[in-house]
């Protein structure tokens, strides 16, 4: 869609913030996140790279009341200055359009009916509605063919700060992501103008900066691309080293975590950027997550920490695993519920480096828990997160791995305590809360997961110093490898076992602990005998039902076999018990010295020194 809307109308009061688009080319993409019942045709340069033109069939309505082109009317309303909202749009020819806004609950109010001339130009405002909930969006009834030339929202607020960026990008040997996502970037002129730097940190084994298509994508940013090699220092050491290049970045005013095994839509970031500037108070804007194997689906949205056992959760899961392709926006109720979040993860995330200054840099988990930290820290230095709907990446979907039951294992166990211990976690249900996740996995076989984790419990309970150690990733690989419990066996495999679906509900609530203790028994009674059997997913009450029972991998590419194995069930429930436990009874000593220690383990000085290590 051509570029022909006016890009700054400060003049008059409006500010604008969201364009009209069609999808990308090149690329993965669903044309239902744009729009439904409209087709897309055609390649052609738009302020935000090469997009397919939205075009509207003779006789048909199409609504533009989409992922990617509704309006988050209740999002801008909660927090920022904005009451109104104005759609300008450019067709090629006159056409009839209706601007439609929603509730909390999805209800459509009375729609504003206006015409496109002959010119194809109209404007269009309308109130934002309440913050509690709701989109507007437009839909249009043409006559004959009519393509969207351009369109714009714009709202009744002035930018309240700066929006120029520093894009951040840790990587580990994915140079085909990498040049992919600069290329993106490179080919969005007006996100380059307010791109002030784009940096890759390279942790991997092969030099980013060696792969030619990355070499090519770099010149295309004429020279805004800075790539630095450094040990791998996980996540939290990338983006450590990210926000350490932004705070020195001469002109910027915010940095914007990218991971590297994503695709990105530079529409995203001009809306994420956009919406910084107009927040009433310093915010963490936060991109949501999109499915790369299946593009329509929602991967995550708004998140949340549960305060009491400090497990993270959707703030609603119908929202966080939607499928726009089944069932459009307009049609979906659920969706259109503000929901307020505590973090945003950091496949793209935003943050104003004014807050950045104050809070101090990432702490040192290696990876796992550091992004719920920092905006939970955030938070009580009162800067919140906003999860920005219409603002999103595509990522490698979640669903291809289970990294509770491999080598992450450790760091899930040791940094949701350290996290806990510093943003008052109750002891009691965190401990209880552990001490179930352990009784699960023994119950599942998943002996070696259960190990890591209790290596996890006891470096938390080591105290601060625990987390300067560069082995972690190391100890807790040898771990998972010297353990042969979980064999990983072809598909074939399954032949031999007996095909079963069982209808099992998970146990929970008061019988939960009853359930456990008979399933305890009744696998150091019978053992690993009776029938092999296999199961289309490994669910722990399931898995916890059987002698031995294949399952999936949550890639779908090979089988486990979970085998009970009574020793290892006894050790596992003697050790848990006694470590959570001792957990309990160490909380406080060990929570003290980690709030003691938090400013000087995320301070910029200490990363320095870890940078250079």
């Amino acid at each position: 869609m051509a570029a022909a809307l006016d890009r700054e109308d400060l003049s008059t009061g409006w500010t604008p913030v969201q364009d009209v688009i069609g999808p990308l080319v090149g690329g993965v993409s669903a044309d239902v996140l744009y729009a439904t019942g409209a087709r897309f045709e055609g390649a052609e340069a738009t302020p935000s790279g090469e997009r397919a033109r939205p075009v509207v069939a003779a006789g048909t309505t199409a609504s533009f009341g989409a992922y990617f082109n509704a309006f988050p009317a209740a999002v801008w309303r909660a927090s920022t200055a904005a009451r109104r909202v104005r759609l300008a749009l450019r067709l090629d020819g006159p056409a009839a359009v209706v601007v439609v806004r929603s509730d909390a609950a999805g209800r459509r109010a009375q729609g504003v009916a206006a015409t496109a001339g002959e010119d194809g130009a109209l404007e269009v405002e309308v109130p934002l509605g309440d913050a509690d909930g709701g989109f507007v969006w437009f839909e249009i009834a043409a006559d004959r063919d009519t393509a969207v030339l351009a369109g714009t929202w714009s709202v009744d607020a002035a930018p309240l700060r700066g929006g120029r960026a520093v894009l951040g990008m840790p990587t580990m040997d994915r140079g085909a992501f990498v040049a992919a996502n600069l290329r993106r970037v490179a080919s969005a002129p007006d996100l380059l103008r307010q791109v002030r730097r784009m940096v890759v940190v390279d942790q991997g084994d092969a030099a980013v900066a060696d792969d030619p298509e990355v070499a090519a994508a770099a010149e295309a940013l004429d020279g805004a691309l800075r790539i630095l090699r450094q040990p791998n220092l996980g996540g939290s050491g990338g983006y450590s080293r990210i926000l350490q290049e932004a705070v020195a970045e001469p002109g910027a005013d915010v940095v914007v975590f990218l991971d590297d095994d994503i695709q990105v839509e530079p529409a995203s970031l001009l809306r994420s950027l956009a919406f910084g500037r107009l927040t009433s108070r310093p915010t963490i804007v936060g991109g949501q997550m999109l499915d790369l194997g299946d593009p329509a689906v929602v991967q995550a949205a708004a998140e949340r920490v549960t305060r009491g056992a400090f497990w993270w959760t959707a703030a609603d899961e119908r929202t966080s695993t939607h499928d726009h392709g089944a069932l459009p926006l307009p049609d979906a109720p659920w969706v259109h519920a503000r929901r307020d979040a505590d973090y945003n993860g950091w496949w793209m995330c935003q943050f104003p480096l004014e807050a950045v200054r104050r809070l101090g840099s990432v702490l040192p988990l290696f990876l796992k828990w550091d992004d719920a930290e920092y905006s939970l820290r955030a938070a009580e230095a009162g800067v919140p997160t906003v999860s920005l709907p219409g603002a999103a990446v595509w990522h490698v979907a979640f669903r291809s791995k289970d990294d509770s039951i491999e080598w992450q294992a450790f760091f899930h166990a040791r940094n949701r305590l350290v996290v806990a211990m510093l943003h008052g976690g109750s002891p009691l249900r965190v401990v209880g809360h552990g001490l179930a996740i352990d009784v699960k996995q023994l119950l599942a076989k998943q002996y070696p997961a259960a190990r890591l984790r209790h290596a996890g419990v006891r470096a938390a309970l080591e105290g601060p110093a625990a987390l300067e150690r560069r082995d972690d990733l190391q100890r807790a690989r040898a771990i998972a490898a010297a353990d042969p419990a979980l064999p990983r066996l072809p598909l074939a495999e399954g032949d031999r076992a007996r095909a079963l679906r069982p209808r099992l509900a998970a146990p929970s609530g008061a019988g939960l602990a009853t359930w456990a203790v008979r399933a305890a028994l009744r696998q150091l009674l019978v053992g690993a005998s009776g029938p092999l059997v296999r199961v289309p997913t490994a669910q722990w009450w399931v898995l916890a039902r059987f002698g031995r029972v294949l399952a999936p991998t949550a890639d779908g590419e090979a089988l486990l076999l979970f085998a009970t194995d009574r020793a290892a069930l006894l050790q596992g429930l003697a050790e848990a018990f006694a470590l959570h436990l001792r957990l309990l009874l160490r909380w406080r000593r060990t929570a003290a010295r980690y709030r003691r220690a938090a400013r000087d383990l995320a301070s910029p000085e200490a990363w320095r020194r870890r940078f250079t290590a």
